[in-house]
């Protein structure tokens, strides 16, 4: 690398000389040795040479570098550097130190000092050159009184490459180079990175490039390893515990190197460094999804970990970090989707370990024994994990864990135009249950179902299968009793009864009752405890136990908000459902469960009042 380019650049400069040279022999006679022994100039070549070559300088030689230096075309420092660029020096083959210790005594007649040496071999050990220190010593007080003794121009170095002309930037990049490619830099690697590096926006961005373009990346790198590297090259020194154990803990979390730069950048420390080296710190500008919201990257990262068992890769982060931000109702879909990968199903093979794996990524501690031991239950006798999940979604609690992370996951409700409640009492009763269902289900259309409480161990699947789907499970006591002829003991026992008996089965406990044929009193309201939900349309399938009549009586006079009454125990209703759901879908109606009509409609229900439409 020495020899090209400092050959030709002495060879032009010696010519030049040359010519000078050619001009004064044909006006003037070469001066004798003799006559100018005394002149101070003589001396300086003489020392010069003497400190360069270990010999004097005689001959054509001496005459050229005199002639030169009296006339002026040639300053002391020129002199110097011509000549450390001449094949006869760089046959000397000295080492930096050597090099160091040559340039001190011509320049300042002194060895250098234990500081010196150590900082200008970090210069010449990092690429820069030569011609840096001839620079740097040419400008010394020391070297214009050794100028002014000698009767010479000190002069100055010009034309100094990219990595001459601020060393300490140099060093930086040297340093920067070696980190991250693992080899020393090459001169027009230095002279690049240095020109980019002192012109563009500061050292922060033109770093990020760095540590993010391929080459770095490329590599397999720990992210203790990716902190240590950061640390040396921004903050000149090694990363301490508490700083490998912060950045470490934000690379592991799922952001990008540039957040973890971004940050360093950001430090007093850093800044600090930066100026002292002449150069501007800059700042990085993040631009990955990822980098945008911590806190949310965060919260995916580790719900991505717990539910696969793998990190996720830098893009799926973006793309479930991107969604969400502009859908923060997408984050449950995002969740779900996790959620039902296969390997996440295995990695989460008993039900303790689902729930455990939820609550604590959803935030950050146990729930409450009573709603895991509900939880368990329902899992227990056939609830689905996606059923609990979207249980767990629909939480306020929820809602208010993700507002933490600076996103909106509360999303009021489209409300279709228009709604109705299918309901169905004394059930369940499989051959017919699981018709209704089987005809809900392809359109997704849910309904309510109040159970008799003695029906449901008999038939647990109807119950299973109807909460799986999104159905609600309401309170038809537990015997079928008439309330209105009990007392207020005997409405809570059979409300009680029933209630548990679902519970114990779901996890869920009923929201809504229905009293035995409608009846209700001042005992019932009282003792109930639970919405009482009537009905706006009567089939009177019970009665007639003829589809056709069922489908009329609903079809032709069914209206926005109403509860429609159908009794889950009669093949014909099972038959007139069939037809029901899609002719209802087809007519621009959503079906939905009690609870939801109340929801559509704003409707706050209250414990022992009877609803018979939500209407408005």
């Amino acid at each position: 690398m020495k020899s090209v380019s400092r050959a030709v650049r002495f060879t032009l400069r010696l010519v030049s000389m040359l010519l000078t040279a050619a001009v004064l022999v044909v006006s003037c006679t070469i001066p004798s040795r003799k006559r100018i022994s005394e002149d101070p100039s003589a001396a300086f070549i003489d020392r010069t040479y003497q400190i360069l070559f270990q010999k004097g300088c005689e001959g054509e030689r001496f005459s050229f570098w005199f002639n030169n230096l009296k006339e002026g075309n040639t300053s002391a420092v020129e002199m110097i550097d011509m000549l450390m660029q001449s094949f006869e020096y760089q046959q000397k083959n000295y080492t930096d130190e050597q090099t160091i210790d040559v340039i001190c005594r011509l320049m300042t007649e002194k060895e250098p000092s234990a500081s010196v040496k150590e900082n200008y071999l970090r210069y010449l050990n990092n690429g820069v050159t030569y011609r840096c220190l001839l620079s740097d010593m040419s400008g010394s007080q020391e070297f214009t009184a050794l100028c002014e003794r000698y009767k010479v121009n000190p002069g100055k170095i010009t034309n100094l490459e990219g990595r001459d002309q601020n060393p300490a930037a140099t060093v930086f990049v040297g340093e920067m180079y070696e980190e991250f490619n693992g080899a020393k830099a090459g001169a027009q690697d230095l002279n690049n990175w240095s020109a980019g590096l002192l012109s563009g926006d500061g050292v922060a961005p033109f770093l990020n490039k760095i540590v993010t373009g391929s080459g770095y990346a490329s590599k397999a790198h720990s992210d203790e390893q990716v902190v240590d590297s950061l640390c040396r090259v921004m903050l000149g020194r090694e990363a301490n515990a508490s700083e490998k154990e912060q950045y470490a803990e934000v690379l592991n979390n799922g952001v990008s190197i540039s957040y973890v730069t971004s940050l360093i950048a950001k430090t007093p420390e850093f800044k600090s460094r930066c100026e002292s080296l002449g150069m501007v710190p800059g700042e990085v500008i993040l631009s990955e999804p990822r980098d945008m919201n911590y806190e949310l990257t965060s919260f995916l990262t580790r719900l991505y970990t717990r539910f696969s068992g793998t990190r996720p890769s830098g893009e799926d982060l973006n793309s479930y970090v991107e969604g969400t931000i502009e859908d923060p109702s997408k984050v449950r879909d995002a969740i779900t989707e996790m959620f039902s990968d296969p390997e996440s199903q295995a990695l989460l093979s008993s039900d303790d370990d689902f729930l455990s794996a939820v609550f604590e990524v959803f935030y950050g501690h146990e729930p409450s024994s009573e709603k895991v031991e509900s939880y368990k239950i329902g899992l227990s006798h056939g609830i689905t994990r996606e059923r609990v999940l979207s249980e767990i979604l629909k939480d306020p609690a929820f809602d208010e864990k993700m507002s933490e992370y600076g996103i909106d996951t509360h999303v009021e409700p489209v409300v279709p135009e228009k709604v109705i409640a299918l309901t169905f009492d004394d059930g369940p009763y499989t051959p017919v249950t699981m018709r209704i269902l089987d005809a809900l289900e392809p359109y997704g259309a849910h309904a309510t179902f109040f159970v008799v409480g003695n029906r449901v161990g008999n038939y647990k699947e109807c119950v299973i299968r109807a909460t799986n789907m999104g159905c609600e499970i309401g309170d038809h006591t537990w015997s079928h009793q008439t309330l209105t002829k009990l007392s207020a003991d005997g409405v809570q026992s059979q409300i009680g009864d029933c209630a548990s008996t679902v519970y114990n089965l779901t996890g869920i406990y009923p929201h809504v009752m229905r009293p035995v044929g409608g009846s209700y009193n001042t005992t019932v309201s009282n003792n109930v405890g639970m919405p009482m939900i009537i009905w706006s349309i009567d089939t009177n399938d019970w009665k007639y136990k003829d589809s056709q009549h069922v489908i009329n009586e609903v079809l032709n006079y069914v209206k926005d908000g109403d509860i429609v009454l159908m009794h889950d125990l009669y093949e014909s209703t099972a038959t007139a459902v069939e037809t029901i759901v899609p002719a209802l879908i087809e007519a621009g109606y959503t079906l939905v469960t009690v609870s939801e009509l109340a929801e559509y409609k704003k409707v706050q229900m209250e414990n022992g009042k009877a609803y018979f439409s939500m209407r408005g």
